[in-house]
């Protein structure tokens, strides 16, 4: 490819860890066609916006990207994609600088829909050398894989079964494929990743279940670690635990179980398939095989109906021991969602209450838990994410950042650090050779 005619690409992704791996998935897609990646103040011939919707304040920060990049680079191309398309399509059109709209189920084919759109940008035939297989996570030392899209569970004030539709599952042997090309490429930890993704299955491949692919991911790769994004509580089976405790340390000490409400009622409310104290169990069950195993939860407060009784019960699950930091987020309405038709809305100081109070539990937590590190020796991976002075945060198998002073750069490899000191978010120590 002649460096000349090369065209700047920049994406901006709100939202989850799928949405990252979409963004490398159409970068990668775009690459044949002269592309090449932005650096920070470059500016850029094209932007893609990979949108999320979740919350009203993601819809804020994708606007807010959108009118950034207009007003930095007015002369450059604009595409907004992904699910705050599907929500808003008419805002985001109108919306001054927006070229071109993609929708989730277009991202795989935004290499042939592009062309026709903004011609001058794909003046030149696509460079039938050039592979669309994702090989490098821009910027990134560790790598995302997308298993599944789609949901089939229904909750009540959730947006994204709406705009991402039914649960598909990838082969896998398509996603063994993946693994071992991206180990190939120095990776050695991958995080599968998927809206439901605990309900995976492959049939034609005798996969019955999250835990089968894991088996099969563990068996057919050479993958260091695989890191396991959110997953339904009522989902982590004895067979996805004992896995866990026979995998040798390539399956993580990370779990993130998405809670929502230690209410059983709110549950019920908000059609999640489970009670408290399946989460409880559940969580026992993953803390037995390693107490040095780190749990994570998604929390709402100030649900519809959400009374003081229904928070102080999240409280209390949340400081039973099992839990070691939250997501807490603050209920908000979604068009098209049955929550947002229900009555008795709690009012915003309440929830901002609220959200204070278990955003402070999780911070204690995890100070605790950081703490319980002093002595142990972790392995991390580096992440292109500079302190201040210089210095650098790594991230252990049990997720936890770890701070590297700027004179160690290790880029993929994994390295063992022995843990002198614990602050309020983070761990130091000293590098093992």
């Amino acid at each position: 490819m002649n460096l000349k005619n090369q065209k700047i690409l920049r994406f901006q992704t709100v939202g989850c860890r799928l949405n990252q791996y979409e963004s490398e998935k159409m970068a990668a897609e775009l690459y044949p066609y002269g592309f090449r990646r932005a650096s920070k103040d470059e500016k850029a011939d094209l932007t893609i916006i990979n949108t999320c919707t979740v919350t009203h304040r993601a819809d804020s920060d994708c606007r807010y990207l959108v009118r950034r990049a207009n007003r930095l680079n007015p002369n450059g191309r604009i595409v907004v994609v992904g699910c705050y398309v599907d929500h808003d399509p008419k805002l985001l059109a109108a919306m001054e600088g927006v070229d071109a709209l993609i929708y989730n189920d277009e991202k795989d084919k935004i290499a042939s829909i592009l062309p026709g759109k903004m011609p001058e940008l794909f003046d030149q035939e696509p460079d039938i050398n050039c592979s669309t297989a994702i090989s490098d996570f821009h910027n990134r030392n560790r790598a995302w894989l997308k298993i599944s899209d789609g949901c089939n569970q229904q909750c009540t004030f959730c947006i994204i079964t709406i705009v991402r539709g039914k649960l598909i599952n990838r082969p896998a042997g398509e996603i063994i494929d993946e693994i071992n090309s991206l180990a190939s490429f120095g990776y050695n930890e991958l995080v599968l990743t998927g809206v439901n993704m605990g309900y995976y299955k492959d049939k034609t491949q005798g996969v019955k279940s999250l835990a089968g692919l894991c088996r099969m991911i563990i068996e057919e790769t050479d993958l260091y670690r695989i890191r396991l994004s959110s997953i339904e509580p009522q989902i982590v089976g004895d067979d996805l635990v004992r896995l866990f405790a026979d995998s040798d340390g390539r399956i993580c000490r990370h779990f993130h179980l998405p809670l929502q409400s230690g209410s059983d009622r709110i549950l019920r409310l908000m059609r999640r398939p489970y009670k408290a104290e399946t989460f409880i169990k559940r969580a026992e069950s993953i803390k037995k095989v390693d107490p040095n195993t780190i749990i994570g939860a998604d929390l709402i407060v100030g649900f519809p109906g959400e009374t003081k009784d229904d928070f102080e019960m999240s409280r209390q699950v949340c400081e039973s021991g099992v839990v070691d930091y939250m997501h807490v987020f603050s209920y908000s309405d979604r068009h098209g969602t049955k929550a947002a038709e229900m009555e008795s809305k709690i009012k915003p100081e309440e929830i901002k209450n609220r959200n204070k109070l278990l955003s402070g539990v999780s911070s204690k937590l995890m100070r605790n838990f950081l703490q319980k590190q002093v002595g142990e020796t972790l392995e991390v991976i580096s992440e292109h994410k500079p302190d201040r002075d210089g210095s650098h945060f790594a991230v252990s198998d049990n997720y936890l950042k770890v701070k590297l002073p700027a004179s160690i750069k290790t880029g993929k490899a994994v390295v063992k650090v022995k843990i002198e000191k614990a602050f309020d978010d983070y761990l130091t120590g000293e590098m093992i050779s």
